[in-house]
């Protein structure tokens, strides 16, 4: 329901969210699983839906490592369009590669953010993450939501999202009026220049990263 309140824990919006925050002090620098969303479910909802799976399946303390990776990348499967993610967080030099090294970036930066954030799932304890109402602009479809903390004031949450082949999918997610894409993709351009316009210096960067 776009307009309902919908107070769920909140696991999925730090280790999501903070995905496009750019690398953790830790590490800095697939095949697809499609949603079974149907386009008349609305957006707030394919968010809380998304909450769920992440509970479900992420926050399980006795998970090892590399599983919980394996269940992130899956979860961004699912409810990210990560070709669109991907296109955008290269910027213009997504232009200048070929449709299978966009396929091997698309890889590579899931298994790069699930190795930077899939282990804080193994922290959450009592936090709540509250899908608020939907607005519509153009194509795109809003999400607002909160992070609830019950040590500080709430942060606020936006997702964009999009409908690829009759279900919603988020494209971006901005923090505190912060697109992460944005700033992913500031990172990356970063690297990319310091390496003379080459993409494949990122690439072989993330592969360092990731093992890959």
């Amino acid at each position: 329901m776009a307009n309902s309140k919908i107070a769920i824990s909140a696991a999925t919006m730090i280790a999501i969210a903070a995905a496009w925050s750019g690398p953790s002090s830790a590490t800095s620098l697939s095949s697809s699983v499609v949603a079974e969303v149907a386009v008349e479910t609305s957006a707030a909802e394919v968010i809380k839906s998304m909450a769920d799976h992440a509970m479900n399946e992420l926050t399980d303390q006795s998970l090892a490592d590399d599983v919980r990776r394996k269940k992130f990348v899956s979860l961004m499967d699912r409810y990210f369009e990560m070709d669109v993610v991907s296109r955008f967080v290269l910027g213009r030099y997504w232009r200048s590669i070929s449709k299978e090294e966009i396929e091997e970036f698309s890889v590579l930066l899931q298994n790069y953010l699930a190795l930077n954030y899939a282990n804080q799932f193994k922290e959450f304890n009592g936090e709540q993450f509250v899908v608020g109402d939907q607005t519509q602009k153009n194509k795109d479809t809003f999400v607002n939501s909160q992070f609830v903390r019950p040590d500080g004031p709430p942060i606020n949450i936006v997702w964009r999202m999009r409908v690829f082949d009759d279900s919603y999918k988020i494209i971006d997610v901005s923090i505190e009026g912060l697109s992460m894409g944005i700033t992913q993709r500031d990172e990356f351009t970063s690297v990319i220049q310091q390496n003379n316009d080459d993409v494949s210096a990122l690439t072989a960067a993330l592969k360092a990263k990731t093992g890959l």
